[in-house]
Order: structure tokens, then sequence, then C-alpha cells
């Protein structure tokens, strides 16, 4: 396959947002993708974060699944128990909270850019709309629709510019990587006008679950590809570029 796939953000959105895809650090799935892929809070459960902010320090989170249990018609026939669907990793100065949609953020110091890697969590990102049966390809068996960094609406009017960086990128045993599936996402927040976040910021992308735990196995990269990596940076061909429906390959 390509060695990059570059997207960026179309026009609907006052922040302008610069999506890279980009096949390092690979990752194998043994299993493939569970039969229910949707991901709640809970199920990002060992996730790890990383957190950058502008004064240079850092913080590295980990995601917790709420251990609270729930209970139902307590006493009675009709007792349930349960827990809940959300989850959450706490910082000292950033926080997160998902449940059944996306990811709210808050930082009360000026934050430039996070990390999130799911792989611990037996998760990966689905960066692509494409449907398994479309016959143009574009979505790994299983992985169905996918979609990348978005904003919650009552935040697109920031302005200025967010960098997305897709990378981990997974494969199925026996099969080539489409390139819509990615263990890591990092997001820089330093183009901002503002050069960063401070306060909240919700966003969305989308998660797919893996079928077996422990199922993202690293693989390392053959040598001709790596130095064909680093020549590639070196000459200068990889950046942001705008978005079009179809990525833009380079070889």
């Amino acid at each position: 396959m390509s060695a990059i796939l570059v997207f960026a953000a179309g026009a609907s959105q006052a922040a302008t947002i610069n999506v890279l895809r980009e096949a390092n650090n690979p990752h194998q799935s043994a299993y493939g993708m569970h039969a229910n892929t949707g991901v709640e809070g809970s199920a990002l459960d060992g996730a790890q974060i990383s957190a950058t902010f502008a004064d240079g320090t850092t913080e590295t989170l980990t995601w917790m699944a709420n251990p609270t249990l729930y209970t139902e018609n307590a006493g009675t026939e009709n007792e349930v128990s349960y827990y809940g669907i959300d989850g959450s990793a706490v910082g000292e100065r950033i926080n997160f909270f998902m449940d059944w949609q996306g990811f709210e953020m808050t930082t009360s110091s000026l934050l430039s850019s996070i990390s999130i890697n799911v792989a611990p969590a037996n998760v990966v990102f689905d960066t692509t709309t494409n449907l398994d049966t479309d016959p143009n390809g574009g979505s790994t068996i299983g992985s169905s629709y996918g979609f990348q960094f978005e904003l919650y609406s009552e935040f697109v009017d920031l302005p200025g510019a967010i960098n997305v960086a897709y990378s981990g990128i997974v494969n199925l045993a026996g099969a080539l990587a489409v390139g819509d599936l990615f263990t890591t996402m990092t997001v820089d927040f330093s183009a901002l006008a503002t050069g960063g976040v401070l306060g909240s910021l919700n966003f969305l992308s989308d998660l797919d679950s893996m079928a077996v735990a422990n199922d993202l196995t690293p693989v390392p990269l053959p040598a001709s590809l790596a130095l064909l990596l680093v020549g590639l940076l070196g000459m200068g061909l990889v950046g942001s570029r705008n978005k079009s429906d179809q990525p833009l390959q380079i070889a």
C-alpha cells in the first residue's frame, strides 16, 4: 500500500482541521473486529493519554471505566445490576469524560496537544466513511462506517487550525492495511488563534472495538520501508493538504 495517506477538513467548519494518516508504527490483528464495533466510554479502560501544555510541561493519564455498580428494583424479583457505560481520565490540569458519544475535555492550563493511544483498550480509530460493501474499498472488513476527528457543533467556530495525525496503522492478519484503522490520534491545538485550548473542548472520532483482548500486536517495519519514510520526511513530501473524498497517496 502507499506509505502516507493525507486528508484535511472541508469548509463546513470555521476551524480548519488538517488530518494526516500515517503508515508508521504498524499493528496487526489476528482475530479482527468485534461483531458490535460500537465503543462507549467504559470500553476505553486502559487507554493512554499524553497532554502537552504551552509552557512545555506534560501529563500522562490512564483512562478508567466507571467502577460504580448500579442496581434497580433492589430486593425484588426484578432486581437488575449493571455498570455504567461511561469512563474518564483525570489529571491535575486536564480531564476527559466519555459516555456513548464523544470526548469531553476540560483543561485549566493552555493546552498545546494531546495524544490518545487506544490500543491498550483493544480499540482502534476508524477514520473512513466507506462501508465494507463499497466496491472502491477503503474499509477494513468488519469495521464498517467510520469518521475522522470532528468538533462538537458548539465548538466549530474556533478561529485558526487544528492539526490531527493518526498513527499506528492496523491491518488484519493475512491482509495489507487498508489505511482506515489506527491505534493513536494526536491532536495539535497550537495553530489556533489562542495558541491552544483553555477551558472546555468536545470532539469526536469514530472508535471500533476488536473481537479478542490483547489482539493488537506491533509489527516491525521492514528496513526498506523505514528508510523510505525517512526519505519522504527529508524531502518535505509529508504534510497537510486540502481534503478530498479520496486519499492523496504518496508512494
